[in-house]
This record gives C-alpha cells, sequence and structure tokens, in this order.
C-alpha cells in the first residue's frame, strides 16, 4: 500500500491566515499588489471561488464565446447557460488547439470571445502566444485560465492573455482551499461592479493568497518535473501495450492522461489502482473519461497535482508506476 499527502494549506499559509482573523489589516489590498508584482496589472479582483471569477468574466464577455471541444473547464459553459450566453466549441487534437484551425475559424465565423485552459486537461501546454495573436488580429477576447501554471513563465506571462483568471482552491498551485482571482489586462471589457462586490473574496483568503502566492513557482516547478518523470515511466513500461497509451507523450503538464478500451474499463483500471494507494482525507488522485474537464474519450488521469509537495518523490513516483502497470494487466 503507497501512502500518500493530498495537497493541503502548507502550515505557514495556515498561521499567517489564523493571524488575519483578528487582524485590523486589509490584506485584500495587499494580496491585489502582490499578485500585481508577480503578474503586472492595472485591474485585479480577489474572489471567493474560481466559479465566481468564471461567472462575473462570463457575463461581461461578447457572444459567442468560443471553448475547445475537450480539455478545458466546465464552469464558463454552465456560468454561460445560466446567463443565456452562446457558447461554441472548436474541434481540437486531445483538447490542444490548432492554431492553423482557430484561424479559420476566426475567419469563417463571428466569435467575440475565446476561454481556454493555459494547459489542457492539465497535461499539455496550449500554444497561448499563438493564440493571443490570433485573438488581437481578429478583434476577439482572449480570457487564459492560469489555475494550473501559476509559476510558468511562459503559459502565465501577462503579455499572453486580455484577461487572466485562476482558482486558489483545492488542489491547485496556490492552495488556499477556497478563493480565485480575476486580473483585467487590458481592460478591453468591464466588469460588473455588483458581482465583484457581492463575491469579494474575505480578509482570511486574501490572507492566505498573499503568503501562499509567492511559492507558485517552487510549488509548479516540483510537481511538473515529479509528473514528467512519472510519464516518461510509464511511455517506457506502457511502449509494448496496445491498449494503454499515453496522451500527449511529447508534451509535460500535471498529470498523465492512460487511455482505456471503454468507459468501464477505465473505471475498474482506476478502481484496481486506488485499491493499492492510502491518502490522507480519503482523497483520490484519479479521474477517469469520458470527462469534458480532461478528455472526452475512456481513460484515466493520474492527477499529480493533487499531491502534497512531500508526496512528490522519486521514491513514490517509482511505486505509483508499478501500481499502475500491474493495475493494466489484471
Amino acid at each position: 500500500m503507497l501512502q500518500l499527502k493530498y495537497k493541503e494549506i502548507p502550515e505557514h499559509t495556515r498561521k499567517f491566515m489564523k493571524k488575519a482573523i483578528d487582524s485590523d489589516y486589509d490584506y485584500y489590498d495587499y494580496a491585489v499588489n502582490k499578485i500585481k508584482e508577480l503578474f503586472p496589472s492595472q485591474k485585479v479582483h480577489i474572489l471567493n471561488s474560481a466559479n465566481s471569477c468564471i461567472f462575473t468574466i462570463t457575463e461581461a464577455l461578447p457572444e459567442p464565446i468560443l471553448v475547445p471541444d475537450e480539455g478545458g473547464w466546465n464552469g464558463l459553459q454552465r456560468s454561460a447557460k445560466i446567463l443565456n450566453k452562446q457558447v461554441q466549441e472548436i474541434s481540437t487534437s486531445n483538447g490542444i488547439i490548432n492554431t492553423e484551425n482557430l484561424s479559420k475559424y476566426f475567419e469563417n465565423n463571428d466569435v467575440g470571445s475565446l476561454y481556454i485552459t493555459s494547459l489542457s486537461a492539465y497535461t499539455a501546454e496550449q500554444p497561448v502566444k499563438e493564440i493571443y495573436e490570433l485573438c488581437n488580429l481578429y478583434d476577439v477576447i482572449f480570457i487564459l485560465d492560469i489555475s494550473g501554471s501559476m509559476g510558468d513563465e511562459k503559459l502565465s506571462n501577462t503579455e499572453y492573455a486580455d484577461i487572466q483568471v485562476s482558482s486558489t482552491g483545492s488542489p491547485k498551485i496556490v492552495n488556499i482551499e477556497n478563493g480565485g482571482f480575476i486580473n483585467n489586462i487590458t481592460q478591453k471589457i468591464k466588469l460588473n461592479n455588483h458581482l465583484l462586490k457581492t463575491f469579494k473574496a474575505d480578509n482570511i483568503t486574501c490572507a492566505g493568497i498573499y503568503e501562499n502566492i509567492d511559492y507558485a513557482e517552487q510549488t509548479y516547478n516540483k510537481t511538473l518535473k515529479a509528473n514528467t518523470y512519472l510519464k516518461k515511466q510509464l511511455i517506457n513500461k506502457l511502449k509494448d501495450d496496445k491498449i494503454h497509451n499515453i496522451i500527449h507523450e511529447n508534451e509535460y503538464g500535471l498529470n498523465v492522461i492512460i487511455t482505456a478500451e471503454s468507459k468501464s474499463k477505465a473505471k475498474k483500471l482506476s478502481y484496481n489502482i486506488r485499491t493499492q494507494l492510502s491518502i490522507t482525507k480519503n482523497k483520490s488522485i484519479i479521474t477517469t473519461g469520458p470527462n469534458y474537464n480532461r478528455l472526452k474519450q475512456p481513460c484515466i488521469c493520474i492527477e499529480t497535482k493533487n499531491l502534497d509537495s512531500s508526496s512528490l518523490t522519486i521514491d513514490n513516483m517509482d511505486k505509483l508506476v508499478e501500481i499502475i502497470i500491474n493495475a493494466t494487466k489484471e
């Protein structure tokens, strides 16, 4: 049985958040200024959840709103449905947008805005620079979700988006268990002040973001390194397996996606792996597809991003590989 620790609020951040309970300091302003230092912008808003951020952004976006056909985050579609806003999907290659296809789509369709996650399905990088250049060319508002890439110099670069949005919930790079922020970089759209006030984050959440966001790069790089090692080992072990293939073999992110024969086989594989894992708080590091937020095909996703930094060791990754390979043979 492999013992693993699920990601939780770091102890130093937890202590800082406790101090905010009785503090007279306005940590909202402190956290906003800290975010601006790391992600330069004039307008940053911290809200009580990522879904609140997505809802507020969606309310202001020009239609139709374009999203990838898989590998994104369905929170925008849910918000758009409530707000009666039109959403369109563009075909992708396992979640990755082809910029030539995107250019043709913009040429042949009226598009108001485009929303993507910087890491498609948390498993591969989107070509964010090229996508932003196309959005500028066709006057499309580009919203980039950097929840999985805070700390990455390219994927969270403010030069490549009109608006950045990020979750600071669990289990994210900045892990406060709630909250999120909007970075309205170019200010091409005006956000609803009533929604911003209604969803504004409390002082404790803001204190947590202020304290924890400085560690984003460290957390991101450690998770990326562990997941890259895990992925390479699995690619090597599964090279002769005709059923279980690694999606985006040459791309690296914060999880590993392995194909399965069917939805039921994916669930069985997931179960067989989970029985060999003991994870704190009865949590899981495995999701299954078909799933819009990952891929719409039978698969399992090993969510390395869900693990606490203390569990991201080579020894644990080696043991996890062994468990996964044995499960594929059952």
